[in-house]
């Protein structure tokens, strides 16, 4: 018998008889996944670290952009941790780890959007601490943070967003913006494709992503312009009344290669000198400016975790560290609870009965 044929006949049997089944995850690249087959430890643990996944994701805690925290774990702990948080289309996510000593740990993070369901099948391995995630919808997502079974210690979490793209006016910020995506124009038979980056006449206007120059010219509205194929994501980015092009099409740019100089050709001729700058898809026009905001990482906290293990009567436990969220649970009286994070004013706890959220650090002795 051919042995391509014996090997099908065996598939069929092990698939097919009970208590002969394929393992689920046997096709799964996963890190969570390769961790799971690789693990050698009691298989208790591992359901135990599999089924706190589960119901970390189904949590439904919320967080705003810029969240920083002391997480801890003991050696028996498998728990993980899980957040929602808001997110735009051209954000990059970043979730950072890392320990207050130099020691090597796994620590494993999914990043999906909230209304899909608990899934590991993304998880991958923050690398030297870190891991960055690129949003290509705007929508609610979910951050799911698991260390490795018999991690101990406490590390640093933070979780925000930085901008995808280079700023593409050099030597210019936020502040340089002064007209919006989707601003009236033209007495409203149109809307704002893009943003207005105001500065000098000629000021560089670089390249604010690797990729292709496949268009220039002066023609239209934008009078003199700039069209760059992003080399990664296949967007097209708009640079459009530029006093000078200052490249070709077919050139190939990396980021901060300048392109152009801001000018006031087009329809903004006798107006003040600024770079329109558009960015768009397969869908049509997007809004640039989450690719573009300036904004400060989130910071490491220096706080050290009481000692604390109850939450004191008539507390309340809200979904997110501070009044504003919504309160999930009202403790009437005393109840064991363990710290989970702490933002230094709000913690994250747990109680013994499985309600989870964030507490004030004066609700708890």
């Amino acid at each position: 018998m051919p042995k391509f044929l014996l090997f099908i006949i065996l598939l069929s049997v092990m698939v097919g008889c009970d208590g002969f089944k394929l393992p689920k995850n046997i096709f799964e690249t996963s890190a969570r996944a390769k961790y799971e087959r690789a693990y050698d430890g009691p298989d208790s643990l591992m359901t135990m670290w599999k089924d706190q996944y589960e119901v970390a994701a189904a949590s439904k805690l919320i967080i705003a952009d810029g969240f920083s925290a002391i997480a801890e774990f003991h050696a028996d702990d498998v728990h993980a941790l899980s957040y929602e948080l808001e997110l735009k289309r051209g954000d990059l996510l970043v979730v950072e780890a890392k320990r207050p000593d130099s020691l090597h740990h796994r620590i494993f993070v999914d990043v999906y959007p909230a209304d899909l369901p608990v899934n590991s099948s993304s998880s991958t391995l923050l690398e030297a601490g870190i891991y960055t995630h690129f949003i290509q919808k705007k929508g609610l997502y979910r951050v799911v943070i698991q260390p490795e079974i018999a991690f101990s210690g406490t590390f640093n979490l933070k979780i925000y967003t930085q901008p995808s793209m280079l700023f593409p006016v050099a030597g210019k910020g936020n502040s340089a913006v002064q007209s919006y995506w989707g601003a009236v124009r033209d007495g409203g038979s149109r809307n704002h494709e893009g943003v207005d980056i105001f500065a000098a006449r000629g000021t560089p206007v670089v390249a604010a992503v690797e990729g292709m120059v496949t268009r220039t010219g002066n023609e239209g509205l934008g009078g003199k312009q700039v069209w760059l194929r992003d080399g990664i994501l296949g967007n097209s980015l708009y640079y459009a009344h530029l006093d000078s092009v200052m490249t070709e099409t077919g050139t190939r740019v990396e980021p901060g290669d300048t392109v152009g100089t801001v000018g006031s050709t087009g329809n903004a001729e006798g107006g003040s000198p600024h770079l329109h700058f558009g960015i768009y898809s397969a869908g049509g026009a997007v809004d640039p400016w989450p690719f573009l905001r300036k904004r400060v990482a989130a910071k490491n906290l220096n706080v050290i975790i009481p000692n604390v293990k109850r939450i004191k009567a008539g507390s309340n436990i809200r979904r997110g560290p501070g009044t504003s969220f919504d309160i999930v649970n009202a403790i009437e009286e005393k109840t064991p609870a363990k710290i989970m994070a702490t933002t230094g004013e709000w913690f994250h706890i747990r109680t013994d009965s499985g309600a989870e959220g964030f507490v004030q650090k004066n609700r708890l002795e």
